[in-house]
């Protein structure tokens, strides 16, 4: 069999999504040759393997073997293909920016198509908005007039992601939408065409906290990921999902998405790896395991993306002057776009409404916590002032009216603070963000207690109902403990073993075998004070008293 007729065979595993036999077929053409158009399907084939270093050695091979024999098309495809999974999947924006460079060199500018997708590459990197808009709008009206699908629908998807970040979130949605159901429909000729606009899905779906549509989208892509994998590939994609999972409050696939983020960055991509492991830090305080959330951001050396984290352990730990300095250091550093995590993609640089609004929400709860109400109030109104109003999703509007809500309550203006908890409550629920619409209906409980006890008891079990559901075993606590405070009791029931964590769960199943702590925490390979802390979450949420009782409870369970 001939080389061509070997890298045929590949190209056709390739198209069928077939990439172990793409592999093998390329790498039989590569015996005794160097071929580019082989080197570079075998790139293809270990990146959609999740082999991406050495898919990324193969494609720079494949660039060096083109550049020889004088074919420039092959050697810009190449160096587009660099620059976007150095930024997206590397995290390495130098080499990102290095490789652009590259194809804007080599680009003749009588070729339209060529020149199109070096403006593409460069709107992913652009961080100007005005100049961003322009690239993506001309990388798109080109593809539409020379015919190319898969740049016009990757275009078309940016153009979207950009829309939404600069507030036209209606206008950028339908962009995003359009694009997907253009790559699933088969517009486009090669799969990472659906890989660019899934993950431009995905940072929608991020910026807006909308699971929703990332759920519709996915289940829209059954076929698609029955027959040739996950599309969420690049790793700074992969990243999205977890943390919309995250917020969502789905945190049993969150943490699974986490946990494959880090393991496929760990020692290649430090600055995506910290930021996976920020992100598993942040489930475990949203989920009440501290000791979990502290150990980790302190194993990677509490870089400053980990910064918000340590300030809401702080916070929890009652150090609200740290609080105070680690979510001030946080903001000082998204403002400055410093040590930066990833490269700015998608187009027009990272904004990332949530995270800012959250963190400004949480410099408001420290400084009323520290004591100053008065910076508390100054705050409030900056993130105030930062809520545009556009759109239907307003993040911003959900966390601003829950800071002026405290600081309202702090000052004793109830009233006003009911008011600003109810704005805060409907636009979280509305956000599908059941922690913060939990927290908030607790302090809308606590506004309410003087002049409607009542309605503040009613309102305080619903939260409590909600967090134990959730398994956010702290902020349920800090609710049974308030209801208990009024006279009204805890709760009603014990809280079940299905709504324990996964590590409660691994906790009560070595308990019951009779394990002590040290040797729970050798099996784990945590501390025993961790073992000590959850085995009384575990006895808590259960109603039991002892070891004793567990083992009963865990019998009774058996022969259910």
């Amino acid at each position: 069999m001939t080389l061509e007729e070997i890298t045929a065979r590949g190209h056709e595993a390739l198209e069928a999504g077939q990439w172990a036999q793409a592999r093998a077929a390329f790498e039989e053409a590569l015996v005794g040759t160097g071929s580019a158009g082989a080197l570079a399907g075998l790139g293809d084939a270990l990146f959609f393997l999740g082999e991406v270093g050495e898919s990324v050695r193969c494609r720079e091979r494949a660039y060096a073997a083109s550049r020889r024999a004088g074919n420039m098309p092959e050697a810009i495809d190449s160096a587009v293909w660099l620059c976007l999974v150095y930024g997206m999947s590397l995290g390495n924006e130098a080499a990102a920016r290095g490789w652009l460079a590259r194809a804007e060199s080599m680009a003749d500018p009588d070729d339209g198509l060529t020149q199109a997708w070096v403006d593409y590459c460069a709107a992913l990197l652009a961080t100007d908005v005005h100049s961003c808009r322009d690239l993506i709008e001309r990388a798109l009206a080109t593809s539409q007039e020379l015919g190319d699908p898969d740049l016009a629908v990757c275009a078309l998807a940016e153009r979207g992601v950009l829309l939404v970040k600069d507030g036209e979130v209606q206008a950028g949605l339908r962009c995003v939408d359009e694009a997907m159901a253009s790559a699933l429909g088969g517009d486009g000729t090669t799969f990472y065409t659906v890989v660019m606009a899934s993950c431009s899905m995905l940072t929608v779906c991020d910026l807006l906290s909308d699971l929703g549509r990332a759920t519709q989208w996915s289940q829209a892509a059954d076929d698609y990921m029955r027959a040739y994998g996950c599309p969420y590939l690049y790793a700074q994609c992969r990243l999205v999902h977890g943390r919309v999972l995250l917020l969502t409050g789905h945190w049993a696939e969150a943490d699974e998405e986490l946990r494959r983020a880090a393991a496929g960055t760990r020692g290649v991509f430090p600055g995506m790896f910290h930021q996976a492991i920020a992100s598993l830090a942040e489930l475990r305080l949203r989920q009440g395991r501290f000791d979990e959330s502290r150990a980790l951001i302190e194993g990677i050396g509490t870089p400053v993306e980990a910064s918000l984290v340590a300030a809401g352990l702080a916070l929890r730990n009652n150090e609200p002057a740290v609080a105070v300095a680690l979510a001030e250091r946080w903001l000082r550093s998204e403002s400055i776009n410093s040590d930066a995590v990833a490269p700015p993609l998608h187009a027009g640089g990272q904004r990332t409404s949530l995270e800012t609004a959250g963190a400004r929400g949480l410099l408001v709860e420290a400084h009323l916590a520290a004591g100053n109400p008065a910076a508390a109030a100054a705050a409030a109104e900056y993130l105030a002032t930062l809520d545009g109003g556009t759109g239907e999703v307003r993040l911003l509007s959900a966390h601003a009216a829950l800071a002026k809500g405290r600081v309202a309550a702090a000052e004793g203006r109830q009233e006003t603070a009911t008011v600003y908890f109810e704005d805060a409550l409907t636009w979280f629920g509305r956000l599908e963000l059941p922690l913060e619409a939990a927290r908030t209906r607790l302090e809308l409980a606590r506004a309410l207690a003087q002049g409607q006890p009542a309605l503040a008891v009613s309102e305080a079990r619903s939260a409590l109902s909600a967090l134990d559901k959730l398994g956010a075993s702290h902020d349920a606590d800090v609710a049974a403990a308030l209801l208990r405070s009024w006279g009204a009791g805890g709760r009603s029931v014990p809280r079940e073993a299905g709504i324990l964590t996964r590590r409660e769960q691994e906790i009560l199943r070595l308990l019951v075998e009779g394990y002590s702590n040290p040797e729970i925490a050798g099996q784990l390979f945590i501390s025993s004070k961790t073992v000590a802390h959850h085995v009384s979450n575990v006895l808590e949420k259960l109603g039991l008293r002892n070891r004793a009782e567990a083992a009963a409870y865990a019998a009774r369970l058996d022969s259910a």
